[in-house]
């Protein structure tokens, strides 16, 4: 590229191939032959699974395989995904409850899986799914705002996933008490789901030994990092690869049980095996952003000259902590809240 400076017009290369159908995604380029991948979900927001009987769905017409928390636990197959932990007001880190990749004992949100059904097509692992008996004994989920209410993590008392701070709270609390005008407002940021133009997916294979995952996320390493460590395989092991990807928006730049548990098929069957989210299943399924209810505060002096900015808000994070979650809420935020504005006595307080 010859040009510089601003304003200036750069002929973009790739359109045409994107334009006239050329595109390669993840369904024009799994391999021929791979199974299909059908995940059994959770259709209660809480709950403890009293029962969860596969044999008729293993037995059915076109199943390689089913797998349940069980079976993945057997395989020695690592359970919990990571997720980022803030460091909390009083110094000890955020809360870490287990985010199983397959519900154990308990599921926690409408979507999460509770089984894998691998066939030769998606309908016949669809089929098979219905075969599965699978009995939830309802608990009362937490819908209130805040701390409290009915308890989803024995790791998080009241629910509570962080309790963040930075600034000085002391000096813009005396900024804002002796300021000539005081400005306060409550303002709700509504929960959004992504709804990218390609779903999330993904396919797997084992080539010369090696695992390969190709994914249409945001990069290679984390992914790659993330099944390396739930396979106890050294990073040579394992192989990632993205094509072309129908939006992101940083929810496809996080990982999610599903790439594992393809893989997991995958190494299991000694067979390709792909899968591609459905709409509602990625409304499920997808991690959700933004969710909060956001105090914010200005005080001026009487030349309307800004003096101190105090930010409090409460963040829903859903279930669990989904990798990067506690960090965007709050030191990812805590970078851009100032904006531009020449204000040095700032203080921002999360809870998750």
């Amino acid at each position: 590229m010859e040009k510089f400076g601003r304003s200036q017009p750069v002929r973009r290369v790739e359109d045409v191939r994107f334009l006239t159908g050329q595109g390669r995604f993840i369904d024009d380029i799994a391999p021929a032959g791979a199974l299909h991948v059908y995940f059994l979900r959770a259709t209660v927001a809480h709950g403890v699974i009293s029962a969860l009987h596969v044999d008729q769905a293993r037995a059915a017409d076109g199943v390689h395989l089913v797998l349940t928390a069980a079976d993945i636990v057997a395989a020695g197959i690592v359970m919990g995904m990571t997720g980022d932990r803030v460091e909390n007001i009083d110094g000890t880190r955020g809360a870490a409850p287990e985010r199983p990749i397959i519900a154990r004992t308990h599921v926690r949100f409408v979507g999460e899986v509770v089984a894998v059904v691998v066939a030769d097509t998606l309908a016949q692992a669809k089929d098979a799914a219905e075969m599965i008996v699978l009995d939830i004994q309802d608990l009362a989920p937490h819908i209130e705002l805040g701390e409290g209410g009915p308890l989803i993590h024995a790791g998080a008392p009241g629910n509570l996933a962080y309790h963040y701070g930075i600034g000085d709270l002391t000096a813009t609390d005396a900024a804002l008490a002796t300021a000539a005008h005081v400005v306060s407002l409550e303002l709700p940021d509504n929960r959004i789901i992504v709804n990218s133009l390609e779903p999330r997916g993904c396919y797997a294979e084992i080539e010369a030994g090696r695992l390969h995952v190709c994914v249409n996320g945001q990069g290679v390493w984390a992914p790659k990092a993330a099944l390396a460590r739930h396979f106890g395989l050294k990073p040579e092991q394992v192989r990632v690869t993205t094509p072309d990807v129908g939006g992101g928006f940083g929810m496809k730049g996080m990982n999610y049980p599903e790439m594992i548990l393809t893989a997991a098929a995958a190494r299991a069957l000694n067979r390709p095996v792909r899968w591609m989210s459905e709409r509602t299943e990625a409304m499920l399924s997808d991690n959700a952003g933004r969710d909060l209810v956001t105090t914010a505060t200005m005080g001026f002096d009487a030349s309307h000259k800004l003096l101190a900015y105090k930010v409090e808000t409460i963040a829903n994070m859903g279930a669990y902590n989904s990798q990067y979650a506690q960090s965007i809420q709050t030191e990812l935020f805590s970078k851009v809240m100032p904006g531009t504005y020449d204000v040095q006595t700032v203080w921002l307080g999360s809870k998750g």
